[in-house]
């Protein structure tokens, strides 16, 4: 799954993030379901069978199958602004009058709710909150939030629908794809995305792990058995746990996990270091004889670049793009039909030689050996190090600046902050504030999703310092579970503790979580009703304010 993870954040690095997030759910009220159950007194649950043989590529947590797609428009296709979103996704409910089809697939599929304090016992309340934070507010025209998350266009048109007695209106509306409903009618919730958080939604299993059944062996109550002491605190199995429609699913082997266009994992090695596979009883000379032992993916490819002039004009990921790879020869030819993106396999700064080769084949194109990678300007160096900094890819920590960059792809927000945490441990870096300057951003992916979901307030809001001192903080954790600090390192900011203390207080949180330009717009529209006695009141105390003057004023009024 994680080799799946990389390959899906290759497509972003080739084509850019995802247009569209897909959830696509079975409907067990479709007529082939309900043809092939009619003569039997089974629900469509107790034959997963028939639901798996109904269903393309699918996810099996929930009780029905159901798939996430990611799907990446044509650059032609491209949605450039917020303006553009409407005529795709709609989260309103139709006219009953103009379309019945459409607002009765609605009302049936794309209505969350009711939950809140009409149904508290809702599968999505925690902590009496919908986890979905439903219901929506009311908007009448699409936008995108600071945070870069898409605000559908929900008008308070008086549309509703009615589902056990209460009345549901466009604040309730799970975004939807007109064409796509009337065609498969079922749930399928459509979301327009701009940013890399979609795909690492997508293989968030990756870091939860499979889901797991702990069955408890227990003593029986049954007087007439047996009852001798069992020697061990417990015995139980830790199992996985396979939903019946997984289990099905896997039966027919059918794919997991699907992709287009492929992704062609390219391996690299040191020279005279490529892996070689054996058996345990494979005689050595017989190993020593195999193709694969001299032609490796990546020999094989400066080779092809020392006899094809066009393979010297691409770099090593760019090679799937115009040659294919012929396992049982063990070379390169090139590509006739089909679309292919190559992504090199990453390695760890740690692994130093292995590293530095990796950002030079991200550089240099058609080498025909390890000498010509290490050759500059007809100068051969004895390290690809030594070639890094000729090339100037290692001045100003840029290395480092990349790693972060890069490992951004596909690592976590406390992975990011982890790795600059083991940099600085390293003494790696010569100036670290420039690395965190040019790299904090990154480090503080997760730190405003952990902060709402600490307060359970998915509006909440944080400032840029606020944003940065927290990440601080953090990193100030790691660095001090391993007998560090930040205070060891001159030039790095050290985070106000104070400040992340009252940023971890709830109620403080709560006074400060003000939207700027709402309020803006309120206060623009409150001055123009002022009478010249209150204007003349608000610009002498703002003036004191502003200019840090202070002073007395006592205001009188009614209230």
């Amino acid at each position: 799954m994680l080799q799946n993870y990389l390959d899906a954040m290759s497509l972003c690095k080739w084509f850019g993030y995802p247009d569209f997030f897909i959830t696509f759910t079975c409907n067990p009220k479709w007529p082939e379901i309900k043809r092939l159950l009619k003569d039997i007194s089974l629900q469509p649950e107790d034959r997963p069978d028939i639901l798996c043989r109904l269903k393309g590529e699918s996810n099996f947590r929930q009780s029905l199958p159901h798939s996430h797609i990611c799907m990446f428009m044509h650059s032609d296709n491209k949605l450039p602004t917020v303006e553009c979103i409407d005529p795709i996704i709609s989260a309103e409910i139709p006219d009953i009058i103009e379309d019945p089809e459409l607002y009765s697939l609605v009302n049936e599929f794309m209505i969350h709710g009711p939950c809140g304090a009409e149904n508290m016992n809702c599968p999505c309340m925690v902590d009496k909150r919908c986890s979905k934070n439903f219901p929506k507010q009311f908007c009448n025209h699409s936008s995108v939030d600071q945070n870069g998350f898409p605000l559908y266009r929900r008008r308070n048109d008086g549309h509703f629908v009615e589902k056990s007695g209460v009345r549901l209106d466009n604040r309730n509306v799970v975004p939807y794809n007109k064409y796509l409903l009337k065609r498969y009618q079922a749930h399928i919730n459509i979301e327009w995305c701009n940013q890399g958080s979609s795909i690492k939604y997508l293989f968030k299993y990756i870091n939860k792990g499979p889901d797991r059944a702990t069955v408890a062996v227990v003593p029986t109550n049954n007087e007439c058995e047996n009852n001798d002491a069992v020697d061990e605190i417990a015995e139980y199995y830790d199992c996985r746990y396979l939903s019946a429609c997984e289990a099905s699913w896997r039966i027919f082997t059918y794919d997991v996990h699907c992709r287009y266009p492929s992704i062609v994992r390219l391996p690299f090695h040191l020279p005279n270091q490529q892996q070689i596979v054996y058996g345990e009883d494979d005689d050595i000379d017989d190993v020593l004889d195999k193709p694969s032992v001299a032609a490796s993916k990546f020999t094989s490819w400066m080779k092809c670049n020392s006899i094809d002039s066009e393979a010297r004009k691409l770099i090593y990921a760019e090679f799937p793009t115009k040659f294919v790879w012929i396992s049982n020869g063990r070379f390169w030819k090139r590509r006739k039909v089909g679309k292919a993106i190559g992504r090199i396999h990453s390695v760890s700064p740690k692994l130093g030689e292995a590293y530095f080769l990796r950002i030079l084949l991200n550089k240099v194109k058609g080498p025909t050996s390890f000498d010509d990678i290490r050759t500059v300007n007809g100068e051969t160096h004895s390290s690809f190090r030594d070639v890094c900094y000729a090339l100037g890819l290692l001045d100003d920590d840029k290395e480092y600046i990349e790693a972060i960059k890069e490992a951004s792809h596909s690592g976590s927000g406390f992975y990011l902050r982890f790795l600059f945490a083991t940099l600085l441990m390293c003494n790696s870096m010569s100036k670290p504030e420039v690395v965190w300057e040019n790299t904090w951003e990154y480090l503080a992916d997760g730190i405003l999703y952990n902060q709402r979901q600490r307060f359970k307030s998915a509006e909440l809001s944080l400032g840029l310092d606020e944003l940065k001192n927290l990440t601080l903080f953090e990193i100030e954790q790691i660095l001090l579970q391993n007998n560090s600090t930040l205070k060891n390192f001159k030039n790095m900011p050290y985070p106000d503790v104070e400040s992340v203390s009252s940023s971890n207080n709830r109620l403080i949180t709560d006074e400060l979580d003000y939207d700027i330009p709402v309020i803006k717009n309120d206060y623009d529209r409150m001055f123009l009703s002022l009478t010249n006695e209150q204007r003349n009141i608000l610009l002498n105390i703002m003036s004191a304010i502003q200019e840090n003057k202070g002073g007395v004023f006592f205001v009188y009024d009614y209230g």
